[in-house]
This record gives C-alpha cells, sequence and structure tokens, in this order.
C-alpha cells in the first residue's frame, strides 16, 4: 500500500510541476525559471522535484516522451492505416500540446520536441506507405524525409496559430507526399 502512495503522490508531483512549468514559461523564457520558482509554483518540495527529475528539461522531455508513447499506440495498434489517416492522429496528437509547443517555440526550444519524439515520429513512419512499390533501403530513407519534414510543418502550423483543422493539415501532407 505503502508502495502504491509513492507512485500516486509522484505523479501527483509530476502534473503540477509539468502545469506550473507551462505557466511560468507563458510568464518567462525557459532560461529564467528556477527550480526553486518552479517548485513554489507547484506546491512542491524541491526533494519532490529531485526524486523525478535531474534537471528542468526532463520535465519537458519526460512528459512529451509519455504523452506521445500513448498517441503511438493509435498508430501501431491499427496498421490499416492510411498516409492521411496516420497524418490526422499526428496533427490530432499534437494539437493537444498547442500550449507546449507554443512555449518551447518562444524559448528557443522547439528541438526538445524532436528528440523526445523520435520513436513517435518512427512508429508514424512505419504507417506511411511509398505511392509506388520501393525497395527496404528506399522506405527507410523516405521515412526518415518524412519525419523531418512532418516536424518541421508542425513547427510552422503551431506558429501560426494552428488555424488549419487536423484533418486539412492531414490532406495537405498526404497530396505532399504523392507530388
Amino acid at each position: 500500500m505503502q508502495n502504491q502512495n509513492n507512485v500516486l503522490q509522484n505523479q501527483i508531483a509530476k502534473e503540477s510541476i509539468f502545469t506550473a512549468l507551462m505557466i511560468l514559461m507563458k510568464q518567462k523564457n525557459f532560461s529564467e525559471i528556477t527550480i526553486t520558482e518552479l517548485t513554489k509554483r507547484a506546491g512542491v518540495s524541491r526533494m519532490a522535484f529531485y526524486r523525478n527529475y535531474n534537471k528542468m528539461e526532463e520535465v519537458i522531455t519526460l512528459y512529451l516522451m509519455e504523452y506521445l508513447e500513448d498517441c503511438s499506440k493509435h498508430l501501431i495498434n491499427n496498421n490499416k492505416l492510411d498516409n492521411y489517416e496516420s497524418a490526422r492522429i499526428y496533427f490530432s496528437c499534437f494539437r493537444q500540446q498547442e500550449t507546449l509547443i507554443t512555449n518551447l517555440i518562444h524559448s528557443n526550444m522547439a528541438n526538445l520536441i524532436f528528440e523526445s519524439s523520435v520513436e513517435f515520429f518512427h512508429a508514424l513512419s512505419k504507417n506511411i506507405i511509398c505511392e509506388r512499390p520501393c525497395s527496404p533501403e528506399k522506405h527507410k530513407y523516405f521515412a526518415e524525409f518524412i519525419v523531418g519534414g512532418l516536424y518541421k510543418v508542425l513547427i510552422e502550423w503551431a506558429q501560426t496559430g494552428m488555424s488549419e483543422s487536423d484533418e486539412k493539415m492531414a490532406d495537405f501532407v498526404n497530396q505532399l507526399m504523392k507530388d
């Protein structure tokens, strides 16, 4: 029972720290935020912070990795998705993280999205097919090309306020893959 309480307390602390970080990042640049300020805002001790993280960047990277692991399940569990539906799921997952993405862009830390999302991008790329038959080697490079392109499209989409629907973005990306 004690172990379950510790797990629950750690989960609550992590959620509080992440939420506090998002609020603080709306107010100031990430590099200006201190751990003391973050833990005070989150209502947790510094010990709670260091029990879960080694540094502040891990708050973001671990959150993204856990979140995108859940998103990956939609792709992995349904291997019959076409390019359009895979792209729609991609944009839908990231739309739900608009505040985080915007905060990272404003703090010049958008690279954390890419670094934390490699497994998600590769799960997505497994669903993307070459329109014409292609060798495994060509598919591998095609997938890497798509991964880089999707990341750059995501950043541009976020910088313009994600005004296009997930479906419109999926259609746009699907058309690019056919050209």
